[in-house]
Formats: C-alpha cells, structure tokens, sequence
C-alpha cells in the first residue's frame, strides 16, 4: 500500500541524499524556500520523495497564475499574495518502482492498461494529488506564518518543468494547468490548493505561530524597529 507522510529529520536527510545524487537537479531544495519533505512509502521501504517549499520569485503579473504582495492583489495585478503560494520544487521515485523496477508492477502500484493491453503506473499523480490534499496543513504546522492577521493559507501550488527534459505529463495527470512558458523553454504549472484549512487545522496553525520561537523572534524585532523608528 502507498503512504504518502511527512518526513522525519532522519528521512528527510535520506531524501535529500536521493535527490542530489539522482535528480536530474542533483542539489536538494534551498535551505532559504523553508523546505518541506513527504517521503513515499511502499510497505516499509521508501521509494521516493515530494519537497514543497516557497517559490524563489516573490512575484509574478503573466500567465495563468499571478501572485505578489498585498498591494498588487488590492489592485488587481496579482491574483494571489506570495505567502499564499508554494512551490512543488522535487519529485524523485526510486527504480524499483519505475519500468523494469524489482517493484514496478500492478501488485504493488496504482495504475491503469491502456489501450494496447500495456500496464502503466499512476503512482507520481496519485503521490503528488495525496501531497496536495495535505499540504496546506502540513506545511504551515512545519513553517508557521510570522503573521496570523495577514495572507497566510495555501491557495495554489505550482511547479517548473524543464521541458528539454520532461513533457509535464505527470502534471497533466495530476491536476495542474500550464500557466506559462519563459524563453528557455521552463514550463509553469500550477493548480488551485485542493483543501482550505479546517477549523481546527487553522487554529493549530495560529497555536503554532504563536509558540514558534522563529515567530516570536520576527515579530519581536518588527517591533523592536517600529519603535526605534517612532523615538
């Protein structure tokens, strides 16, 4: 059976390994986009791993999806702020679920026959659609918002696609709609979030923005500054 889960600190640096040394990137997500990790299991092994984190860009105005500060969503520039958006930044699976893997097989993966009788494994769609459900959780119990009367939920995830290598067929599959195209040929996709945060959920987000000491620290220098700067 397929789990998808957030990683532990010792997975997570399992998943970082894989992805530099397997990748095609070969570097795992920058420390400065507050990397999140799900790890991918099958049984008790782990065959791959999603990493979400904030995208390098703090704002863009083309395409499908526009995003920026509140300024520009205010006046209509951007349809959502930047804290309201991530970014799947890794998908890796290892072989033994990919073809001609040990594990590559209707037994163990979720897939479907085509129409000339060959099996095809969904198993990066059905990852990535289970991560998405999730995420808008997870991620903020992991990096609480500094801010709680501000922009803070998960309202759409994008993605790159280098398409000198990949097709975005795994994004297709999964949901997500081509927002642009830049000139070296690096597609953009992206999907709305698929679930807003329950009550509940949201309240243990506010819990933890209030308890984080990374919070706490960035408010309290905020503060610091406004009153040095009204002295």
């Amino acid at each position: 059976m397929i789990r998808v889960e957030p990683a532990t600190a010792a997975e997570t640096d399992w998943a970082a390994r894989q992805v530099v040394a397997r990748h095609y990137l070969h570097s795992a997500p920058d420390p400065r986009g507050r990397p999140f990790c799900y790890v991918v299991r099958l049984g008790t092994e782990l065959v791959g791993c999603l990493w979400f984190g904030r995208p390098e860009s703090t704002r863009c105005y083309d395409g499908g999806l526009t995003y920026g500060g509140h300024e520009e969503v205010a006046g209509g520039r951007a349809a959502y702020d930047r804290w309201e958006i991530l970014n799947l930044s890794r998908v890796w699976f290892s072989p033994d679920v990919q073809p001609g893997g040990r594990l590559y097989s209707a037994d163990h993966l979720p897939g479907f026959t085509d129409r000339q009788r060959c099996w095809r494994s969904t198993l990066a769609s059905v990852t990535i659609r289970t991560a998405l459900a999730r995420v808008g959780w997870d991620y903020l119990l992991a990096w609480p918002p500094v801010w709680v009367d501000e922009p803070y939920r998960i309202r759409a995830v994008l993605s790159y696609c280098d398409t000198k290598l990949h097709k975005g067929t795994i994004y297709r599959a999964a949901g997500f709609t081509l927002a642009r195209v830049n000139d070296a040929g690096i597609e953009t996709w992206w999907t709305p979030a698929v679930a807003d945060l329950s009550e509940a959920e949201d309240a243990s987000v506010r819990a933890a923005s209030r308890d984080s000491g990374r919070c706490q620290r960035t408010r309290y220098k905020a503060v610091s500054l406004f009153d040095e700067v009204q002295a």
